[in-house]
């Protein structure tokens, strides 16, 4: 749930952010509006092109990482992927560069957080059907898609509160401070400090025992 909220609120925040802070990695180079215009679409699809990338391959690689590292291990690695990735960004966010490395870094944290969440669904049905002797699939999969659907309109609404309430303007040519530096934090620090106690509780989290006590039963 806090996973699928995170990635709702990047994926809101994104826009706005490129809108933001695009204009002044290209401004000292373009010498007209449309020059500019065009930078900012290359800039932006760059971004958009290496977290695909990134998502389509680790998305593929997820499985084999998991089973070389275990389930804990390759959370917790996810986790402080992420948190380090956010350092760059935090300290500099107008750098083109620590754009980058933040969508990098989010896009294998995420990647793997989801093909594992998804997973550790399945687990869940089968720990369920072990201990009761009942098989609830359907059930599970219900409560995700429920859980799923509720994160998203909760980061919308997170979002354009808190942007408007910062006092941001979609119309507006330039940005007060205060929508800026709220922009900054939920991109930066804000994700960073869910990402740390996600890692906390990945640690302290017991289906990868309770899943190994079952296979040496079985």
């Amino acid at each position: 749930m806090i996973g699928r909220v995170l990635l709702h609120c990047l994926l809101t925040v994104g826009g706005a952010f490129c809108l933001l802070y695009l204009p002044n990695n290209v401004k000292a180079v373009a010498s007209s509006k449309l020059l500019m215009l065009l930078l900012m679409l290359i800039a932006y699809w760059a971004i958009m092109a290496l977290y695909l990338v990134v998502s389509v391959v680790f998305s593929v690689l997820s499985i084999p990482i998991d089973r070389k590292l275990g389930r804990r291990k390759t959370m917790i690695s996810s986790a402080l992927v992420y948190v380090v990735g956010k350092i760059w960004f935090v300290l500099d966010p107008f750098s083109y560069g620590a754009i980058l490395v933040n969508a990098l870094t989010v896009a294998y944290a995420m990647t793997l957080a989801f093909v594992l969440f998804n997973t550790n669904r399945n687990n869940i049905a089968d720990l369920i059907e072990w201990k009761s002797g009942r098989r609830i699939d359907s059930l599970v999969s219900t409560c995700d898609n429920l859980a799923s659907k509720l994160a998203k309109a909760g980061a919308n609404l997170l979002m354009t509160g808190v942007l408007a309430a910062a006092g941001f303007n979609a119309e507006l040519a330039t940005q007060p401070q205060s929508a800026i530096d709220t922009i900054c934090a939920l991109l930066g620090w804000v994700p960073m400090l869910v990402a740390a106690v996600m890692m906390v509780i990945v640690f302290f989290h017991p289906i990868e025992k309770e899943m190994t006590a079952m296979k040496e039963k079985v």
